[in-house]
């Protein structure tokens, strides 16, 4: 899926990447490029629900209510970390 993405997207992990967990954060390795990514807790927190296949608005709807953050601010950051991602290779949209 290319172009703009709504709440009802969903990711998948790419099959290069690797993601460990290092205490509450998560370091990615994309294998073809061997480049390494970090994401801090609230990306690991995203992460883990977006490889569980959960929607763009399905996570929205837990990071507002777990970080006490507006629904539109989250979904918006969520779309900019998916689209940061997926411009790496590191997931598909669909």
């Amino acid at each position: 899926m290319s172009g703009t993405l709504d709440e009802r997207a969903r990711v998948t992990v790419s099959p290069s990447v690797y993601a460990r967990t290092f205490g509450e954060e998560v370091v990615l390795l994309e294998f073809g490029k061997g480049e390494y990514f970090g994401l801090d807790v609230v990306g690991t927190d995203i992460w883990r629900r977006l490889e569980g296949g959960d929607a763009l608005g399905a996570v929205a709807d837990h990071i507002a209510t777990r970080y006490d953050v507006g629904r539109e601010e989250a979904l918006r950051d969520i779309v900019d970390l998916v689209t940061q991602l997926r411009d790496h290779d590191l997931v598909s949209t669909m």
